[in-house]
């Protein structure tokens, strides 16, 4: 009983050291400004080297950020005022040794082409410069963004339909929120 105790515990410290060693992404920022009345967020992810190795072996994948702002209310749940939604799509054709990427932000699609993952890699993984909102059309308060980042797989073997109901959609999701601040006229 005690060598299956004994057996038992080196799997399962095994185990529990290969995940620990592996580094989750995280988001930087949101940074805010304010530019001509406008409120202006960036934001990054860094540590992804599952994604990379992912994106790199040639998987169609999407990354989308997703900005939110909302308002802060002590006794009642935080007010929704607006959210903008970036989306990056980026695949490695292993025939013409390029990588392919496209990103949308809901008015703009832009496609690129590179030969390099280093090209392009600090581009896939941060956001820049979003106009977010008008300063002058809210409310003298405190607000604060919420950052979401979900990453997600667009090839599926032809298994996965049928399975599709029990695997996530979604490979990783990571949210922060920003400090609260003051917005709006006083």
């Amino acid at each position: 009983m005690n060598k299956l105790i004994v057996v038992l515990s080196l799997i399962i410290t095994a185990f529990t050291a290969s995940y620990a060693d592996a580094i989750s992404p995280q988001i930087i920022g949101p940074y805010m400004k304010v530019i001509d009345n406008n409120i202006i967020v960036s934001l990054s992810i860094y540590q992804v080297t599952e994604l990379a190795k992912s994106i790199t072996s040639g998987v169609e994948k999407e990354i989308t950020f997703t900005i939110e702002l909302l308002r802060a209310w002590r006794f009642w749940p935080d007010e929704f005022i607006v959210s903008k939604k970036v989306s990056r799509v980026i695949k490695y054709d292993n025939l013409r040794g390029q990588y392919r990427v496209i990103s949308y932000d809901g008015v703009t699609r832009t496609e690129k082409y590179y030969n390099d993952y280093h090209e392009i890699k600090d581009w896939i993984f941060n956001v820049s410069n979003i106009n977010l909102a008008n300063i002058k059309e809210l409310e003298p308060d405190r607000y604060y963004i919420r950052t979401v980042v979900e990453s997600k797989s667009l090839e599926q073997p032809p298994l996965i339909g049928f399975l599709i109901h029990f695997i996530p959609e979604v490979e990783m999701s990571l949210a922060k929120e920003s400090q609260l601040f003051m917005l709006g006229e006083n």
